[in-house]
């Protein structure tokens, strides 16, 4: 009988140092402008010192595809109910959620780990973030709304921009995979015949996506 209660004993032990470690968001993040910082409350419990890392992921679906903004907090100090945050600048350049293709999309993860980085608990939100661009001028939005990319004879071909402005132009296909750089010195096209994302970046000004027909 002794024995038997020993290893009850155990087990209610091992079990509530199990319940003792967790970690969740305070509060949420459901939208957000390119180029600016943002805080992200937490909260956590471990019974000693440990590790946090925490991000604003790119998701291809569900599958992890690249990491927007991170932070980390090492080491982590012991106790129940401890509250923090991070600072997150979204970076200048981060393709605003309106220009992903599907099933693209941006969420916040946060993990607890031991003093080894050993998982021990996490909080992944469903809820997706909107990134966006700062409102562009009225001169700048007339410029981006007037920039038109065509196809033909092999060739990309940008209509409605002037020959001084600075671009960056990146074709990708349907799943948002980038395929190929297009450059003012080279704008010939090697790709199959399919439907594809055109994405042009001008400098200072913003960003236009459209579909494209190559054939």
């Amino acid at each position: 009988m002794k024995t038997k209660l020993l290893v009850l004993f155990a087990f209610v032990s091992f079990l509530q140092a199990f319940n003792a470690q967790s970690i969740t968001f305070t509060s949420t993040l459901s939208e957000a402008q390119i180029g600016t910082t943002v805080t992200i409350n937490y909260e956590y419990t471990i019974p000693s010192d440990g590790n946090i890392y925490c991000a604003i992921n790119l998701y291809n679906d569900f599958t992890w595809s690249a990491m927007v903004a991170d932070g980390s907090l090492s080491p982590a100090p012991a106790g129940t109910n401890v509250t923090g945050s991070f600072d997150f600048t979204i970076p200048p350049g981060t393709t605003q959620t309106a220009d992903l293709t599907s099933p693209f999309n941006y969420k916040l993860v946060i993990e607890l780990s031991d003093a080894g980085w050993n998982w021990l608990a996490g909080d992944y939100p469903a809820t997706q973030i909107n990134l966006q661009n700062a409102a562009l001028s009225t001169k700048d939005s007339e410029l981006m709304n007037n920039i038109n990319v065509l196809y033909s004879n092999n060739r990309i071909h940008i209509k409605g921009l002037n020959a001084s402005e600075k671009y960056e132009l990146k074709i990708y296909d349907l799943f948002g995979r980038e395929v190929q750089n297009i450059t003012k010195e080279n704008n010939f096209v090697n790709l199959s015949s399919a439907i594809y994302i055109a994405k042009i970046k001008v400098d200072g000004k913003g960003v236009k996506s459209s579909k494209i027909l190559i054939n």
